[in-house]
């Protein structure tokens, strides 16, 4: 066993992972929590199902259209600020599409929390990977891969619990106590460079 990966994480890493951990999930799991409810929508919205399907293909277009920026946006303006600036639109974004009133109106919010969630993991990585150095990095990924990992296997189960005791609204205003205290975290514990 080599010496450095006998190495524990340093203790300073744990509280930086909680939060990348907090914003990742709640992006993560938002790919797939929609999903069950597609045909409440298409009821409740007065909309065919191909319609509101792009619910859903909006979303994953938005977040995978603006990963590459991610690094150049961490780079402008570093990775705290972008963080902060993303999960809060995350968060704007899923109020909205928790309010929206028509198909049309879902679709767009949830491009707008698409091009926002997909740079909630990739600058959270970052943020990572320079707190632990290379010396750590491999087992830090790996510790916080877990969580991340485990998200979209949970969005179907949570978003058919919502569906059933709940109004589908509730899927998205369940990002809203979940960013704030991503947002309350980072804002004392992300470094500021």
């Amino acid at each position: 066993m080599s010496e450095s990966s006998a190495d524990p994480i340093p203790r300073h890493i744990w509280p930086l992972a909680a939060v990348v951990v907090t914003g990742s999930v709640m992006s993560i799991l938002d790919t797939t929590i929609v999903n069950v409810a597609l045909e409440t929508l298409s009821r409740d919205l007065h909309s065919p199902l191909a319609t509101i399907q792009w619910v859903s293909t909006g979303y994953l277009l938005a977040l995978a259209t603006v990963i590459p920026l991610t690094g150049w946006a961490a780079e402008r303006f570093g990775p705290k600020r972008v963080w902060m600036t993303v999960v809060t639109g995350f968060v704007v974004s899923s109020v909205l599409c928790g309010l929206a009133w028509s198909a049309d109106s879902l679709t767009a919010f949830r491009v707008l929390q698409g091009l926002a969630g997909g740079m909630v993991m990739p600058v959270g990585m970052i943020t990572l990977a320079q707190a632990a150095g290379p010396r750590h990095m491999g087992r830090v990924m790996s510790v916080v891969g877990v969580p991340m990992l485990l998200a979209p296997v949970l969005g179907p189960v949570l978003g058919g619990l919502i569906v059933e005791h709940f109004s589908w609204r509730w899927i998205f205003f369940v990002n809203l106590p979940v960013g704030v205290l991503g947002l309350v975290l980072a804002r004392r514990l992300l470094p500021s460079k």
